[in-house]
């Protein structure tokens, strides 16, 4: 079940012993359970969303000064492009090197798309006709509302709260060893919860990475 950001300090305070702010402060412990779900986001990708990008006449990049939530993705899995008839078809990811060197190169309706540098790439390059029409992004953002990560994970920055409590009370083993057990958890996270789809192995056979990462 889903917990609030004062619950989790609360659960903080059981582990520190200290129900009421004494030594280490609902601010100081608040800070460190947005610091771990920093982490927790970018590292397990569990914070995902989709929004649209806006396609350009003749434009290849958009960045967050086309679309600002483009800032906070740090990896797509997926793009569906609308064709603004409710025609819909979902564009292949490429890495950026392939962009120019694809079969394809007439502008118009998108069928490529890369990622790097929190900027997009949309190819081939959209025409007048195409303006205006949408790509729909599915992808994973970075961030550090604790509520916005799914409750399987919210242990998570709780721990890795304690550990700063304890490099605050300059108590290093405590802190090591609750780092150590934090990033454990993580990469054991890692494995088991973030591996995506991959495509149809005739995609595969012809070259086309299986997902954003390339994997």
């Amino acid at each position: 079940m889903s917990i609030t950001l004062n619950e989790a300090i609360a659960d903080v305070r059981m582990v520190l012993n200290e129900a009421n702010a004494v030594f280490w402060t609902d601010s100081e412990l608040s800070d460190w359970i947005k610091e771990g779900t920093r982490i927790v986001a970018s590292k397990i990708r569990c914070v995902e969303a989709d929004d649209d990008l806006t396609l350009v006449t003749s434009q290849l990049v958009y960045t967050s000064s086309d679309d600002a939530w483009i800032a906070d993705c740090i990896a797509p899995y997926a793009a569906i492009y609308n064709n603004g008839s409710s025609g819909y078809k979902g564009l292949q990811f490429v890495n950026p090197k392939q962009i120019g060197n694809l079969l394809t190169y007439t502008a118009g309706d998108p069928k490529y798309y890369s990622f790097h540098n929190r900027s997009f790439y949309i190819w081939p390059l959209p025409t007048a006709t195409e303006n205006g029409n949408v790509v729909s992004m599915l992808y994973a953002k970075e961030s550090d509302d604790f509520t916005a990560i799914p409750d399987e994970f919210q242990h998570l920055p709780i721990m890795w709260s304690q550990a700063k409590a304890y490099e605050k009370d300059k108590m290093h083993a405590q802190a090591a060893m609750a780092k150590q057990n934090f990033y454990s958890e993580i990469q054991f996270e890692r494995i088991d919860k973030t591996t995506r789809p991959g495509e149809t192995s005739r995609a595969v056979k012809a070259g086309v990475p299986t997902d954003a990462r390339g994997q």
